[in-house]
């Protein structure tokens, strides 16, 4: 049976750069949180079960940080995963804002926003 566990503040915060964006496929890479190296999305659906399986997981602590020059498009912090869903902020550097989301739904459509401007 799945654990419902709440994560400490500021323990997960994922780097999300977005690759493509058209037609409705959103496609990039994400690293950050406890992800050993850069890893490929091919779609949100995709990106959402891959950082769900490393927050189940846990995953092994890094020896040192990812070295990356490159501004990612979004910085996701999971602050909580509470009745099976994540609480959080999500913030993009392009535009320098930043929301808060008390639901995967909510994130996916403020990340679909975004992306559509």
């Amino acid at each position: 049976m799945k654990e419902n566990r709440m994560l400490p503040i500021g323990t997960e915060t994922f780097r999300i750069f977005v690759d493509e964006a058209e037609d409705g496929v959103i496609r990039g890479r994400v690293s950050g949180g406890t992800l050993p190296e850069e890893t490929l999305f091919r779609s949100l659906s995709r990106l959402i079960l891959l950082l769900e399986e490393q927050l189940d997981t846990g995953g092994a602590p890094k020896a040192s940080p990812i070295k990356c020059t490159e501004t990612p498009t979004f910085e996701l912090d999971i602050l909580f995963r509470q009745n099976y869903s994540w609480q959080g902020r999500l913030r993009w550097t392009k535009g320098g804002k930043e929301a808060a989301f008390r639901s995967v739904l909510e994130l996916l459509i403020q990340m679909e926003t975004v992306l559509a401007q």
